[in-house]
C-alpha cells in the first residue's frame, strides 16, 4: 500500500484494518500456543515473552513508515510519539532518544516512556498508541477534507 500524499479516511480505515487483523493473528497465536502439547508451558510462555516486543516493535515502525509523509506536531501527539519511538528503534538500539525536531513529554504521552528507557511493546501498548496514532491521522485527514 503506497502512502498518498494527503492520507484520506479510506487509506487509514484500510491501515487499521490490516493492523487489526496482525493483532488478532499474533492473539491467535498466543492462544494456539498455549494450547499446544509436546512443550513445557514454561518453554511457551519463555518463546512468547521473547517474540511479543519484537513483533510489536516492528508493527509501530510498519505503522510509522505507512504515514511517513506527516509531519508530527510541534506541540507533540500521538503522530510524534510514533515517530519518535520508530526512529528511535531504527537508530538508537531500541532506546528512546531525544529529538531535536519532536517535544515528548512522559507523562503527556500514551506509552509514557522517558528518553533513556528500553522499547519493549507489549500488545496492549501497541494498541494504545495506534488508536491515538491513527484518531491523530483521521483528525488531520477531516481537516485536509474539509479544508478542500
Amino acid at each position: 500500500m503506497t502512502a498518498p500524499a494527503h492520507p484520506g479516511i479510506g487509506y487509514i480505515q484500510a491501515c487499521r484494518a490490516e493492523i487489526a487483523a496482525q493483532i488478532q493473528a499474533y492473539r491467535d497465536l498466543v492462544g494456539a500456543a498455549s494450547k499446544a502439547s509436546g512443550m513445557s508451558l514454561t518453554r511457551i510462555d519463555a518463546a512468547l515473552a521473547a517474540f511479543e516486543p519484537a513483533f510489536f516493535n516492528n508493527l509501530l515502525v510498519a505503522l510509522d513508515a505507512r504515514f511517513r509523509q506527516l509531519v508530527p506536531a510541534a506541540g507533540g501527539d500521538a503522530i510524534a510519539e510514533v515517530r519518535l519511538v520508530a526512529d528511535s528503534l531504527l537508530a538508537h538500539g531500541g532506546v528512546l532518544a531525544a529529538s531535536p525536531a519532536i517535544r515528548h513529554d512522559a507523562e503527556a504521552s500514551v506509552l509514557r516512556l522517558d528518553v533513556g528507557e528500553r522499547i519493549a511493546l507489549n500488545a496492549d501498548d501497541f494498541q494504545a498508541l495506534c488508536a491515538a496514532f491513527l484518531a491523530a491521522v483521521e483528525k488531520r485527514a477531516g481537516t485536509i477534507d474539509s479544508a478542500t
